[in-house]
C-alpha cells in the first residue's frame, strides 16, 4: 500500500479533529449521567488499561513494520511520559500529579493534534498512533475536569512548569546517549508550521519555547484561578485554626 504524505490542515486532518471533538463532547455529556463513585471504581481502570494497551500496541506494530526507532519511538517525548503518568494517576490519583498532567496534556497533547509531527497521512499506522493516544489523553483530562470535578490547585502552573524543567534536565543526557531529540532539546520541532520556522537557532530557541509554555500554562490555569485561590485560602485558614 502506497502512503500519502501528511498535509497539515488538509482534509483528513480537519475531518479527524472534528470527529475527535464530536466524540469527546458526546462522551463527556453521556458520562455526566453516571455516578462518579462507580466511574472512579470501574471506568478509571478501564481508561488506564486502554491507555496502556494502545501505548504498547503501536510500538509492537512499528516493530513488525520495521519502523521502530529507539531515538523516536521510546515513550520519552513529553506526551509519552504524560501517558505513562496518566495511567498511574487513573489507578492511584493524587493532586500533585494531576497538577502536572493537566498542563502537560492540555498543552502538549492538544498541540500535537493541532500541529502534528507526522509524515504519512490516513490510513497509515503512524496517523492513528498520533491522533488516538493524544486525543484520548485530552479526553481523560477533560473527563477529570467536567465529570469528576477535579481542579488544578493554587498556582499549579508553576508545578507543571518546574516538572517540565526537571524532565528536560533528565532527558538531556539520554538524548546525547541515543542521539535523539526527546522534548526537542537538540533541535527545533520538525513541524511545517510557520511560527515554528521563526524560532532562533539552538540553544536560544529553548528559551523561547520555555517562555511560551510558561505563558501557555498560565493561560490554561486562568479558568481555575478564582476557585484555586479560594480553596488555598480555605485550607490556610483551617490549618491556622
Amino acid at each position: 500500500m502506497s502512503l500519502t504524505p501528511f498535509s497539515m490542515f488538509g482534509f483528513s486532518h480537519i475531518i479527524t479533529v472534528v470527529i475527535i471533538v464530536i466524540i469527546t463532547i458526546f462522551a463527556l455529556h453521556k458520562l455526566q449521567t453516571y455516578d462518579t463513585a462507580r466511574l472512579r471504581k470501574y471506568f478509571n481502570p478501564f481508561l488506564a488499561i486502554l491507555l496502556f494497551s494502545q501505548l504498547t500496541m503501536w510500538r509492537i506494530i512499528f516493530i513488525f513494520q520495521n519502523d521502530f526507532t529507539i531515538g523516536y519511538d521510546l515513550p520519552l517525548h513529553l506526551c509519552g511520559l504524560s501517558e505513562i503518568l496518566l495511567i498511574y494517576y487513573l489507578l492511584r490519583p493524587g493532586q500533585k500529579l494531576f497538577d502536572v498532567l493537566y498542563y502537560w496534556i492540555m498543552s502538549g497533547s492538544t498541540l500535537a493534534v493541532i500541529i502534528p509531527e507526522l509524515q504519512w497521512d490516513f490510513p497509515s499506522a503512524r496517523y492513528f498512533a498520533l491522533f488516538i493516544p493524544h486525543s484520548l489523553m485530552v479526553f481523560v483530562i477533560l473527563y477529570c475536569l467536567t465529570v469528576l470535578k477535579i481542579r488544578p490547585s493554587h498556582n499549579s502552573y508553576w508545578t507543571g512548569f518546574k516538572a517540565l524543567g526537571l524532565v528536560a534536565f533528565c532527558l538531556a543526557p539520554v538524548n546525547l546517549l541515543l542521539k535523539a531529540n526527546f522534548l526537542y532539546l537538540c533541535d527545533i520541532p520538525p513541524v511545517p508550521f510557520g511560527p515554528i520556522k521563526l524560532l532562533p537557532e539552538w540553544p536560544w530557541y529553548l528559551i523561547v519555547l520555555a517562555l511560551f509554555f510558561l505563558l501557555l500554562y498560565r493561560i490554561i490555569y486562568q479558568p481555575f484561578y478564582q476557585s484555586a485561590t479560594e480553596t488555598a485560602l480555605d485550607q490556610k485558614e483551617i490549618s491556622s485554626n
